[in-house]
């Protein structure tokens, strides 16, 4: 039902700030609502999509922060969601700076209308991230603030929710005693959410069972068995795809760990399958996935095949920066390489790894400086002995060796040690001017994506004003026209809005482009019920100035199909793909199954589409060809070397 009232109040109000203000409050927060429960709708199977989610999520926030009054409730109940570490939607930088907002909108809510729970929910969320993120004082403080709104709420509900939780917080703090304090909280948990219906039952359930079954991995793996196996009876009821790759990532690990490879290759290829078919793949299990393969074919004496597995988990590592990860592969890639008696390659790695390494080492916390005092003390305590030993008569001679060896020792660490400082001298010179760096690249980044931003913003409101003006006029040709035009904004600003969110900032990635892209469109005509849109195409990366046309082009192609080519409401489907050729060109493919076009018959319209679609053509130095069998079939070859 809500999707129904979402679907309606799309067509008819929109979601930029012109178009908000002319809104209710309750046809505000009805809208919002839709948004937000789209939202949570893509971040399930089989429909999952982060994208998606954080599009709608955005479109739910900027609606009630241009509504007024401000509705702090509904505001604080959004980012609740958003912060939620199970909707893994934002970046997770992004969704540690959401959090403190989220807070702000609950503080402002009249004292007699707050819901501590959502308070609570909220102030929990922000702690998990700060702990994850590696700021366990910061995340201390905002857990036991959590534990002060509820810890007199006598309801069992609620004190099973704080005890999960509190499991959750002390085992993820980082230190042992932490560890088995938070071990002892979630067997209790589970003991109270097994005999119980309440409706975090299963999320609670699972968290428990994969925290516990990692805990005792090692010590104990016929609890670990135990506790995979209870997860594995949850598995039907999970719609979350982290946690059906965890499992399948996790049982590889395990039969790995007992050198059972046959048994954990299927495991651990259907972990990668999901976390590609989802768009995971900057998750650090993808990673460690292929690293476990390539322990397989280490094993089975396949060398290659392990070093092609360790290629992939490197690459996944650097590129979402995971330094310590990237060293520990590049030194699996050393020895594999050595097995292979390849040593040229193996001492090219070795290096590689000794200098990212080196760059963690700096980086170490107070456990390190701890034990380099140690070793200082001991080195202290043999060199008073042997001073005590040289003072005997009987070693004279032995002294006297010693002594040289000593001036020779003495020597070559002064010599060493200026070289160290010259070398820590030349580091520190080039950590400043690479942090300086740093520094600006992320400014300009920060600028394009502001700029992406607000074009983004400012195409929306031309869009709106479109639609503003169409709700006016009468005419139904006229009327078509403008939703054509909103259509053609609309495909532009979905560019720009993939830009900001994304991490690169020089392209495109297509096909979850047309995706939003076909959403939107099918949402215009709302066809979504009866007409069916599949993508025959691989992930692809393309430049803003060819994925303008080229989305303008499907936009085209797509709204001509929706118009002519399904009359009286009838069903259908249309086909869309997108490749490269072996000479680097695109080849773009648009198909439906509708009536086609008759031979003779003037098209229908003004032209300006078919004008526009031949313009954008050229532009890209394309042919088009167009037949009609059982359908309208078009097909274009851009010839992206020729470009202007």
């Amino acid at each position: 039902m809500r999707y129904i009232i979402f679907t309606i109040s799309f067509l008819l109000f929109g979601f930029t700030k012109s178009s908000s203000q002319n809104l209710s409050s309750d046809q505000a927060a009805a809208l919002s609502r839709a948004y937000q429960d789209k939202a949570l709708w893509f971040r399930e199977m089989p429909h999952f999509n982060r994208d998606s989610t954080v599009f709608y999520f955005d479109r739910a926030v900027l609606l009630l922060q241009n509504s007024e009054p401000f509705q702090y409730e509904l505001l604080a109940d959004l980012y609740r969601d958003i912060t939620d570490r199970a909707n893994r939607s934002h970046n997770f930088i992004v969704v540690d700076s959401l959090a403190p907002i989220g807070w702000s909108y609950y503080e402002k809510i009249p004292e007699s209308k707050k819901d501590k729970v959502l308070g609570y929910d909220l102030l929990i969320n922000w702690a998990l991230i700060k702990i994850i993120r590696g700021e366990p004082k910061a995340g201390l403080e905002l857990f036991i603030n959590a534990q002060d709104l509820l810890e007199d709420d006598p309801r069992p509900e609620i004190q099973l929710k704080l005890l999960k939780n509190k499991g959750r917080f002390y085992y993820q703090y980082g230190l042992p005693e932490e560890e088995e304090i938070g071990v002892k909280y979630l067997k209790e948990s589970i003991e109270g959410y097994e005999n119980s219906e309440y409706a975090e039952r299963t999320e609670a359930l699972v968290l428990a069972y994969k925290l516990l079954a990692y805990h005792y991995l090692f010590e104990k793996p016929d609890s670990t068995d135990y506790y995979m196996n209870q997860f594995a009876e949850l598995l039907p009821e999970i719609t979350n795809p982290f946690h059906h790759t965890w499992f399948s990532y996790n049982m590889g690990d395990i039969l790995v760990e007992k050198e059972q490879y046959a048994e954990a290759k299927p495991y651990l290829f259907k972990s990668i399958r999901l976390l590609e078919e989802y768009n995971l793949t900057t998750i650090d299990i993808y990673q460690f996935a292929h690293y476990l393969l390539s322990n397989a074919a280490e094993a089975e004496g396949n060398f290659d095949q392990a070093i092609e597995y360790c290629e992939i988990a490197k690459n996944a590592s650097i590129e979402i920066e995971t330094k310590s990860n990237t060293a520990y592969f590049m030194e699996k890639l050393s020895t594999l390489y050595a097995l292979k008696e390849d040593y040229k390659t193996a001492l090219e790695y070795y290096k590689e790894f000794s200098e990212i390494n080196n760059i963690i080492e700096v980086e170490r916390n107070e456990r390190s400086l701890r034990e380099n005092e140690l070793e200082a003390n001991v080195l202290k305590q043999d060199q008073e002995l042997v001073a005590n030993q040289q003072k005997q008569i009987i070693y004279i001679a032995a002294l006297t060796i010693g002594g040289l060896l000593l001036v020779l020792l003495y020597r070559n660490y002064r010599l060493k040690k200026r070289s160290n400082q010259t070398l820590e001298a030349l580091n520190g010179e080039l950590a400043n001017k690479n942090e300086l760096l740093d520094k600006r690249n992320a400014e300009n980044e920060l600028l394009l994506k502001e700029i992406h931003h607000r074009v983004k913003n400012n195409l929306e409101m031309v869009k709106s004003l479109i639609a503003l003006q169409s709700a006016q006029i009468d005419d139904p040709a006229t009327k078509d026209a403008m939703i054509a035009s909103q259509n053609r904004v609309q495909s532009m600003g979905i560019i720009h809005q993939k830009l900001y969110q994304g991490t690169n900032l020089g392209s495109i990635e297509m096909k979850d482009y047309f995706l939003n892209l076909s959403e939107g469109i099918l949402d215009s005509f709302n066809a979504e019920e009866r007409v069916k849109i599949e993508f025959a195409m691989d992930n692809l990366d393309l430049d803003v100035d060819t994925a303008v046309p080229i989305g303008l082009i499907v936009n085209e192609l797509l709204t001509n199909a929706l118009k002519y080519a399904f009359p009286k409401n009838e069903q259908g489907t249309i086909h869309i793909s997108l490749a490269k050729t072996a000479n680097n060109n695109l080849k773009l493919k648009v198909d439906d199954n509708g009536v086609g076009k008759v031979v003779g018959i003037a098209p229908k319209g003004t032209g300006f589409g078919s004008q526009l679609v031949q313009l954008l053509t050229q532009q890209l130095n394309g042919q088009m060809k167009e037949h009609s069998n059982q359908g309208t079939h078009i097909e274009f070859d851009f010839l992206l070397k020729k470009s202007a």
